[in-house]
């Protein structure tokens, strides 16, 4: 059992060196880039992010989706059936509370 932990040990040593030479390699061509960028006039930094994979800390990370209150809307002062708030009013160009017809036409009922 301990020859496998052993094999398993090296090959991660070999690994990472791979690893670590492919790393080196890339950066030194990024440099050249970036020197060359900033040699047109250009300016430009080369930086790493922290973190062990940059992939997965570039991406933003999303919070709980907002939910409506269990408010009157603030534009239109009333609750509805189901509920919406100022949000719905987006397209409006003057913000104004809706009429009956909107109403009916978006499936809204006022409680």
């Amino acid at each position: 059992m301990s020859s496998v932990l052993e094999k398993l040990r090296i090959l991660d040593e070999q690994r990472a060196k791979l690893i670590d030479g492919a790393k080196a390699e890339a950066l030194e061509k990024a440099e050249k880039a970036v020197a060359e960028l900033n040699e047109l006039g250009f300016h430009y930094r080369l930086t790493e992010e922290s973190g062990s994979s940059g992939a997965k800390t570039a991406r933003r990370e999303v919070g709980p989706k907002r939910e409506r209150k269990d408010a009157p809307c603030p534009i239109c002062r009333f609750k509805t059936e189901p509920l919406h708030d100022g949000r719905l009013h987006r397209k409006q160009v003057k913000k104004k509370p809706f009429t009956a017809t909107e109403l009916t036409e978006k499936g809204l009922v006022v409680v």
